[in-house]
């Protein structure tokens, strides 16, 4: 892997899990211990994440999507070397209402990618390079 963390980002990585970390480190799994997902980050800038629960409800023929079954969003992004975040510039999502950007403390590791939002709450996303 790159050492320099601006083309070490590049590509895409499938989710290895989705963990909150609750008092006295009760784990919580949001989209289900077999969560699914990808993120992409490209050359010129530009990100895209879905993350979903491997099962879901069907609800007849227009099925519902709910926040805690489908997490989507897309835009721009910078990476901040200096302090080890990347801010996602949201474009889009599947949700509106989150804060124009969603800034994550990332860290490489044995072909991961290790994103933590700093937003308060104790999360974890961990992708595997694709």
């Amino acid at each position: 892997m790159s050492a320099d963390p601006g083309t070490a980002i590049l590509g895409t990585w499938r989710l290895v899990h989705s963990v909150e970390y609750g008092p006295g480190g009760k784990v919580h799994h949001p989209f289900g211990e077999d969560a699914i997902g990808y993120i992409m980050y490209s050359e010129s800038g530009v990100m895209a994440v879905q993350i979903t629960r491997r099962e879901r409800p069907v609800t007849g023929p227009n099925p519902l999507v709910s926040k805690k079954d489908y997490l989507a969003y897309f835009g721009r992004y910078e990476l901040d070397v200096q302090t080890g975040v990347v801010r996602h510039l949201l474009e889009g999502e599947l949700f509106p209402g989150h804060a124009d950007d969603l800034e994550r403390k990332y860290r490489f590791f044995d072909e991961k990618l290790s994103l933590k939002p700093l937003d308060g709450t104790n999360r974890e996303i961990l992708w595997q390079r694709v």
